[in-house]
């Protein structure tokens, strides 16, 4: 009723003023603007629109079930995972150091980028900060994930180039607790040959960072970054139909 109370009175007076001005001006109107049909009209556009996404969301939980082996994502090998929104932590010990990663499927996608091969589906390749912690200090490297050209396996299709690393303290507060800038950090790109393999090889994959666990971060991201692009949806259709 309040609706309808209001493009009433809205009509008259937009008619009002363009009568108003039609007048001054010498122009003759042949009917009266209609104002209030021209507001009732968008007024069905949260019905398309919630229409939309339901059809949206059906289709992508549809290619869930299909493509992505269903709701339950995939597991990572040795690593406890928690996640809050598009922020994801995995955990782990090795001997007497905690070991944490993090990464965040925010734009990880990249839709004219890879494709998984058997179905179809455009991969979520997020950058990882690993922290291997002991004692005060923490040792970190920040990877970019990449496709393994010479791969002839599954397991071998991703690997990883280190972009940075550096030493740190330990963290006090929050385990993703932000370096401080006096912190000094080296590119990955300029490193002797021989300490690139012992230490960004050797000594990463004798703590599981190797080609297996790149295919699994792979995996686990794409299904996740997609769940949270049908939670998206979701969300935003709940907020429309309010």
């Amino acid at each position: 009723m309040r609706s309808t109370a209001i493009c009433r009175a809205l009509s008259k007076v937009v008619q009002r003023h363009v009568s108003t001005a039609a007048v001054c001006s010498g122009i003759r109107m042949s009917r009266p603007v209609l104002i209030a049909r021209q507001i009732s009209s968008t007024l069905p556009l949260s019905n398309e629109l919630i229409d939309a996404l339901k059809n949206e969301i059906t289709a992508e939980k549809q290619l869930e079930k299909e493509n992505l082996r269903g709701e339950q994502a995939p597991r990572i090998s040795g690593f406890e995972i928690t996640t809050n929104g598009a922020n994801v932590h995995l955990a782990k010990l090795h001997g007497n150091e905690k070991i944490n990663v993090y990464f965040n499927v925010n734009h990880s996608v990249d839709m004219e980028g890879e494709e998984d091969e058997d179905e179809g589906v455009p991969l979520a390749l997020p950058s990882l900060t690993i922290e291997i912690i002991k004692a005060q200090q923490r040792l970190c490297f920040y990877l970019d994930l990449c496709e393994n050209e010479d791969a002839t396996e599954a397991n071998e299709r991703f690997d990883f180039r280190v972009a940075e690393f550096y030493i740190a303290p330990a963290s006090k507060g929050t385990e993703d607790e932000d370096v401080p800038d006096s912190v000094y950090s080296s590119s990955g790109k300029y490193i002797d040959p021989t300490l690139h393999d012992l230490l960004f090889n050797n000594y990463l994959a004798e703590r599981g960072f190797d080609q297996k666990f790149c295919r699994e971060v792979v995996d686990f991201a794409t299904h996740y970054e997609h769940s949270q692009y049908v939670k998206l949806l979701t969300d935003i259709k709940s907020f429309v139909s309010k």
